[in-house]
């Protein structure tokens, strides 16, 4: 039988940073959006029960793959799911193991969502960077999400907002821009959009998509995208857009 996964709430969804990019206007941050493995464990937990759902792992040509396997009543026959890891910057064989299960859960359907998640992109304040050994800025600054509404039938979000620390609103996807403090209209012309970004990269950062969050290595590309379509796009995703 067939058993539907719940959408994500904003307790749910990690926010980290991607990158940081200096303009002229202040320095922009780009924030991806990530599930951690104990709330994939919960909503299998959730949904199929407690002693429905099994997780093995295996090597295959030096990968770690996990695979999820759901019990269907029905059929009466474990159905797998599966996925491979990527190492972590901490400890890679742990880092492994838990990424390849919540690719895995995304197969099930856990957060599948979030792949259209909008460009989350804003000005920082200027207390919040800082310059780090390597030349590159960071910030200690964290946010978390407000609020966010999913419409399964378009595909896409219709509500994501970003808070700081301090609950003040810095990112309303619905919004022309937005800043540290309020939500504003649109910028005056002297003044950089809130989405506004280079159509290459510049040598402290590196472009992401603004569709699917995948990095794009060639400055080509994303040039040729802002040209065209207004906005940084990977390659795949200008495809998409030219056979739609």
């Amino acid at each position: 039988m067939y058993k539907e996964i719940p959408l994500l709430t904003p307790a749910d969804v990690e926010l980290r940073v991607a990158q940081i990019q200096q303009t002229k206007y202040g320095n922009y941050v780009t924030l991806l959006c990530y599930k951690d493995a104990r709330c994939d464990m919960n909503i299998l937990d959730e949904v199929f029960g407690r002693n429905n759902w099994k997780r093995t792992h295996e090597i295959l040509n030096g990968n770690l793959f996990c695979i999820v396997s759901i019990w269907d009543e029905e059929k009466q026959q474990w159905v797998p799911k599966e996925d491979v890891g990527t190492e972590s910057n901490t400890e890679a064989t742990k880092g492994m193991a838990s990424d390849s299960f919540k690719r895995a859960c995304v197969n099930v359907g856990i957060g599948r969502e979030l792949y259209d998640a909008p460009e989350i992109r804003f000005r920082l304040n200027d207390d919040e960077v800082i310059m780090g050994t390597n030349g590159k800025p960071k910030t200690y600054a964290r946010f978390h999400i407000g609020s966010m509404a999913y419409d399964k039938v378009l595909q896409r979000y219709t509500d994501f907002t970003v808070l700081d620390e301090t609950g003040m609103l810095r990112y309303d996807m619905n919004k022309t821009k937005t800043t540290n403090h309020s939500v504003s209209t649109p910028a005056p012309a002297h003044e950089a959009p809130w989405n506004s970004q280079p159509a290459y990269p510049n040598p402290n950062g590196s472009l992401y998509c603004s569709e699917c969050n995948t990095l794009i290595k060639s400055s080509k590309v994303a040039e040729y995208s802002q040209s065209k379509y207004g906005r940084v796009l990977c390659y795949n995703c200008q495809m998409k857009l030219q056979g739609a």
